[in-house]
């Protein structure tokens, strides 16, 4: 994760993102079509509508494949000092590609995570890479008035967008550009430290460093939360291309991570499925939680 710039993707790198999208909608398809062929038998009006679901999921595979093509080449890498990792500077795909890959219950994914992290009224929260901020802005409301929510991202075009969006919710969230490496709070700030599909983009030697100031800001008794695609085989799981290819290349992150926060002081760690578009999660107490 960085803000700084890097050399644009070049146009091979941009072909075989396409490629994979194309090669996973092929393959989406023919798992649709199969069930819908075996209807036939079932009744002339069965094959149509299997047929005309199949399409229109194809669709928004194919879309859902583009975005990520897109999405993969406005991301950038930082090879320097820290080696902070890639940063996604793209927030309108973003949001497109969150929709997409939740088949629009993007809202349900949030509210689960917070249920997972135990988020309750009063607390004080940390969403560490935020994204465009809709994670933070839902905790807003949970916790109410009482309690108070921070957001952290490498991308200034992401936190801006989410400074933008806490405002149009009326929500008092506060948005800062850090990474999740050198997070910017005195030690015990936070009851909780939420973060979403994040981690992935840390180079593997990030990951301890992350988790360690993870739970130095956290006060005792305190938790973090951690959300990566799970692997897990479900129907919207293996049509999802975006869960597909993140569990290609991070097919045990969940049992890594959750190794990784066991070692970095968290007890117990405890983890789940949310249910959505195959995500789980490792919930790591600090000092036995609560």
């Amino acid at each position: 994760m960085s803000p700084h710039s890097s050399h644009p993707p070049s146009r091979k790198m941009r072909t075989r993102h396409v490629a994979v999208g194309v090669i996973l909608l092929g393959g989406a398809l023919v798992l649709l079509l199969r069930p819908a062929m075996g209807w036939v038998g079932a009744g002339l009006v069965a094959f149509p509508v299997g047929l005309a679901v199949a399409v229109h999921a194809g669709l928004v595979l194919a879309g859902s494949g583009a975005l990520f093509a897109v999405l993969r080449t406005r991301s950038r890498r930082q090879a320097g000092d820290g080696a902070l990792g890639t940063t996604l500077h793209s927030p309108r795909l973003y949001d497109w590609m969150a929709a997409s890959y939740t088949l629009g219950r993007e809202g349900r994914m949030r509210e689960r995570t917070l249920d997972a992290a135990r988020v309750a009224t009063g607390d004080r929260v940390l969403d560490v890479g935020c994204g465009t901020g809709t994670l933070a802005v839902a905790a807003k409301k949970r916790v109410g008035a009482n309690g108070s929510v921070h957001g952290v991202d490498a991308s200034p075009e992401m936190i801006a967008r989410a400074r933008k969006k806490a405002e149009s919710h009326g929500a008092q969230v506060s948005f800062e550009l850090a990474a999740a490496q050198s997070l910017p709070f005195p030690d015990g700030s936070f009851d909780v430290v939420l973060c979403s599909l994040a981690l992935h983009h840390l180079p593997a030697d990030g990951y301890a460093i992350a988790l360690a100031e993870m739970r130095r800001v956290l006060g005792p008794g305190g938790r973090v939360l951690v959300v990566e695609f799970s692997g897990e085989r479900g129907k919207a799981a293996m049509l999802n291309p975006i869960s597909l290819l993140h569990a290609r290349k991070h097919p045990r992150m969940l049992d890594e991570m959750s190794g990784l926060m066991q070692r970095s002081g968290f007890e117990p760690v405890l983890t789940g499925e949310l249910g959505v578009a195959g995500m789980g999660y490792a919930l790591g107490l600090r000092d036995g939680g609560a």
